[in-house]
């Protein structure tokens, strides 16, 4: 999909000096996925402490089977 971004001067300008000879397109796409799966990451974990918080708070588990 070709979309069009406005970045500062000064971030592309610091991309530009760590990104070698790849194209910009190239660089942009793994830095937005990288940030996608650390989104997803973040997400799930607050998923996951919020289903620990209820399950503390009111145990789904037969109390036989605690223990």
């Amino acid at each position: 999909m070709r979309v069009t971004i406005s970045v500062p001067d000064s971030v592309y300008a610091e991309a530009r000096q760590i990104m070698g000879a790849r194209p910009f397109s190239e660089f942009a796409s793994e830095a937005i996925h990288a940030r996608v799966q650390q989104l997803r990451r973040d997400q799930l974990a607050r998923e996951m402490a919020e289903g620990y918080r209820a399950e503390a708070e009111s145990p789904s588990l037969d109390p036989e089977w605690a223990d």
